[in-house]
């Protein structure tokens, strides 16, 4: 037995237990429209990424209507079901923010600002969602102009009488880096339904579509940002020609196992910087289908007790999976090495240019950003598309 919605002229099927198990048709296609969320902003298709956005916001909407049907006669006041649902207790200046939309029947000509906490809640989502994203330092940059940084080559200190010379050394210790911040637009289509079912489940759309949006942005521009017009990957030559505001991509040194040697020698011994750091641990990023199939074998073995152990290896190194990493390619650093500014209007507005059914607008959310590698030596680039693994 199925039960059928009707939105936007599209049947969403709703089946019993005893049926296929619409969720799991949800997530394979939230899969998919995130695939073509990056290829439109790899390709710089502005036009099929704010569609296929909308498109990804309609599912997650569809999704959490039927758990809000599902949830219809659980008790949400009981903190523990609620966090079962994915709903957070909210604060009383998000309730009455959420309320104040419900209210209005949508977002348009709302002037509050959405609470700085439900945007801190989102960025917790995603360090905890994406491994790539945990690792990375985010800095609230919102009202600044430029950032102050250390030099890593320069003294941080000195030991004698303060003249001329050494004041110049004391001043190329610190660099100024501009943070002027690149918009990056995520598109909300509302319907009435969606805001009938009460704050802590339009708090719950708000974060999941913010999370979604920014998740797959955010990781290929600092993965291989071409530095225009968004913030420069860990991938580009900062030192290399600037074409029409695109920075080119670094040479990829080969590399051709992960033995003891060649990750000391090729690996490690670079990213001291001529010795003049210590490095205590590395990162390791590289796209999921090379994990598999060469860095997880090269990594696992047979332990003496007849069990596997996976992720060994001679260096101390974090692997993390990014399907923004090229394949045959391997990006090695230190995480604090990459900067990445966000700041935000805090304000949702009405878009003129999608329009759906009259029970539904949409509305931008936008957030702005911008980071590169403190330096060029920050992070080495590898090919590993030749790389040896074990047989058995």
């Amino acid at each position: 037995m199925k039960n059928k919605i009707l939105k936007d002229g599209i049947d969403l099927q709703l089946f019993t237990s005893k049926g296929m198990n619409n969720l799991d048709l949800q997530a394979q296609n939230e899969l998919e429209l995130k695939e073509k969320i990056k290829n439109a902003i790899e390709n710089g298709d502005s036009e099929a990424f704010a569609a296929v956005q909308v498109e990804l916001a309609k599912g997650i909407e569809a999704r959490i209507l039927q758990e809000a049907k599902q949830a219809a006669n659980e008790n949400l006041n009981d903190q523990s079901v609620m966090v079962k649902r994915g709903l957070n207790p909210l604060t009383t200046k998000e309730k009455a923010y959420y309320n104040e939309v419900i209210g209005a029947g949508g977002f348009a000509g709302i002037q509050t600002l959405l609470p700085p906490t439900v945007f801190d809640r989102v960025f917790e989502d995603l360090r905890q969602n994406h491994p790539l994203l945990a690792e990375i330092e985010f800095v609230n940059t919102t009202g600044v102009t430029e950032w102050i940084t250390r030099n890593n080559d320069a003294e941080a200190a000195w030991w004698g009488a303060l003249c001329a010379e050494i004041t110049k050394k004391l001043e190329a210790a610190f660099k100024k880096e501009k943070t002027a911040l690149y918009k990056l637009s995520a598109f909300v289509p509302v319907c009435k339904a969606m805001l009938d079912l009460g704050p802590e489940w339009l708090d719950r759309f708000v974060r999941e579509l913010l999370m979604e949006s920014l998740a797959i942005a955010l990781e290929l521009a600092i993965v291989a940002g071409t530095g225009k017009e968004q913030p420069i990957g860990m991938i580009k030559n900062l030192n290399g020609a600037v074409v029409e505001g695109v920075y080119p991509d670094k040479a990829a040194v080969a590399l051709d196992d992960l033995q003891p040697v060649t990750l000391g020698t090729h690996v490690m011994a670079p990213l001291t910087k001529s010795g003049k750091r210590a490095v205590p641990s590395v990162l390791l990023v590289v796209n999921p289908l090379d994990y598999w199939s060469k860095i997880f074998p090269a990594t696992t073995f047979l332990s003496a007790t007849g069990t596997y152990v996976h992720g060994v290896l001679p260096i101390p190194a974090k692997v993390v999976q990014s399907v923004a990493v090229p394949e045959g390619k391997m990006i090695a650093g230190m995480a604090k090495d990459y900067f990445m500014g966000v700041g935000s209007t805090q304000k949702i507005e009405y878009s003129d240019h999608y329009k759906f059914l009259e029970d539904e607008r949409t509305y931008i959310a936008k957030q702005y950003a911008n980071g590169k590698p403190k330096d060029n030596d920050s992070f080495l680039v590898f090919d590993i598309s030749g790389m040896t693994t074990p047989t058995v």
